[in-house]
């Protein structure tokens, strides 16, 4: 019999974000996964904070009173960050009270298939993934796949400090 811990946030990045993130950055999107993406993506600050602080902080050269503070410097470090919080946060709760973003409800979060017949995609000036993920509340439109792979790249530096 073998017994496995997440004894770490590298073992959480490893064995719970990275294989997340990956499934969805290689696989047309889902709500599935984009939801089992956005809560590791956000979560991981709280592993960072519970398990790993003193290390964190050296990597970073700041100094963490609360866990919210390890977010913080994923939305310094990372242009639009606050949409993975609260599509996290709006997978569970639909609607936001306490944003920190402009979403406001889990129906801001859609995804843009521009597949148009015969598989062809749309291009020219506008080049979409197919399909793209999109937080929105009003314009402009904020691109989920270029925020995750942001915090993703940011925890993946980070625990390699680690």
């Amino acid at each position: 019999m073998t017994i496995s811990k997440l004894r770490s946030s590298k073992d959480y990045f490893d064995q719970v974000l990275k294989p997340n993130y990956l499934a969805f950055a290689n696989s047309p999107s889902t709500f599935q996964l984009v939801y089992n993406t956005a809560a590791p993506l956000f979560h991981m600050h709280e592993w960072v904070f519970n398990l790993d602080k003193a290390k964190a902080e050296a990597a970073l050269g700041v100094t963490f009173q609360k866990k919210s503070d390890v977010w913080s410097e994923v939305r310094n470090a990372v242009p639009n960050a606050g949409f993975i919080r609260d599509i996290a946060n709006s997978s569970k709760h639909v609607a936001l009270t306490h944003s920190s973003t402009s979403m406001t409800h889990s129906a801001n979060t859609f995804i843009v298939d521009s597949t148009l017949s015969g598989g062809a995609t749309l291009s020219g000036t506008l080049r979409l993934s197919t399909p793209n993920v999109v937080a929105i509340e009003g314009e402009p439109a904020i691109s989920f796949d270029a925020c995750a792979a942001g915090v993703y790249n940011f925890w993946e530096g980070l625990v390699r400090q680690l």
